[in-house]
């Protein structure tokens, strides 16, 4: 029988509109944090119920192929992050279905999460894209989008998902007013990205050259897997801080919020911190 600590992040979740409601949490989040191990165990024994379809993932269909549970711990092509992210649309939308009534545009096509959305919502109001600059291969049947330069209409969307990729984004507040040009009024931004979750300014790394040239580096040059350049990888220019949440409202966003979700029983766990953060913002 798990003991109280683990029954209580059987489903955690907590919504923060700032980086002080957060703080006084911090200690104790952190001290969850340390009860992972005994969480993933729990998994392994019970399995796992996949967020909007409800489906039971038996133990012996879970991967845990590592210790930073928000990327290893994988079920159905879909990682902690991911599912952390499906609890939040299952509790903006409901169902499947009437997500699947939703214009969507989702900024990455050849993840696993990418194809578990095609597979369950179809492609007809299911767009996806990739950044393609620079690939390492040709690809002819995926869509090229740069986040700071969409070429869609205005008011295309009723919700945009980016995943893993504002750490990437040379200018971030440029690509805030891009989406929230895209979404309709009331249309949702959801997107997990790597957090200095303690800490309100963001980690710069890079800096790019306004005159095209190499970007500028403030620290050793950090790369993050990328499977449009599986060799060189994708360059990191920070790690934001809470901070995105005020840049988020300066790019004409209303109500944003970081919600922490961790649940053993839905399979999403993280690494430091108990769950996952999901940045949740409402288009004016």
């Amino acid at each position: 029988m798990p003991n109280e600590g683990i029954l209580a992040l059987h489903d955690l979740r907590r919504s923060y509109s700032s980086f002080e409601e957060f703080q006084p949490d911090l200690p104790s989040l952190l001290q969850q944090g340390s009860l992972l191990p005994d969480c993933i165990e729990v998994t392994r024994a019970l399995g796992m119920l996949e967020p909007l379809t409800g489906e039971h993932i038996p133990p012996e269909l879970i991967e845990v192929q590592g210790t930073n549970y928000r990327e290893s711990l994988i079920a159905n092509g879909l990682l902690s992050r991911n599912r952390a992210l499906l609890l939040v649309l299952e509790q903006a939308y409901g169902t499947l279905d009437k997500l699947a009534k939703q214009d969507i545009y989702l900024v990455e096509a050849l993840s696993g999460f990418a194809l578990w959305l095609q597979h369950h919502l179809g492609e007809e109001r299911l767009i996806c894209s990739e950044y393609l600059e620079q690939a390492e291969q040709t690809f002819t049947d995926i869509l090229h989008q740069d986040l700071c330069a969409l070429t869609f209409s205005d008011a295309s969307f009723d919700l945009v998902i980016c995943n893993e990729l504002f750490e990437h984004v040379a200018d971030l507040e440029l690509a805030f007013r891009e989406i929230a040009r895209v979404l309709r009024p009331g249309g949702r931004l959801l997107a997990t990205c790597p957090m200095a979750f303690g800490q309100w300014e963001s980690i710069e790394k890079a800096q790019s050259d306004p005159h095209g040239g190499q970007p500028l580096l403030f620290s050793e040059a950090e790369l993050h897997g990328d499977p449009i350049r599986p060799e060189l990888g994708s360059l990191v220019f920070r790690i934001p801080g809470w901070e995105v949440l005020e840049k988020l409202n300066a790019a004409a966003f209303g109500v944003v919020t970081i919600e922490h979700v961790a649940s053993w029983k839905h399979g999403v766990l993280g690494s430091d911190l108990p769950g996952v953060l999901v940045i949740n913002a409402v288009a004016v």
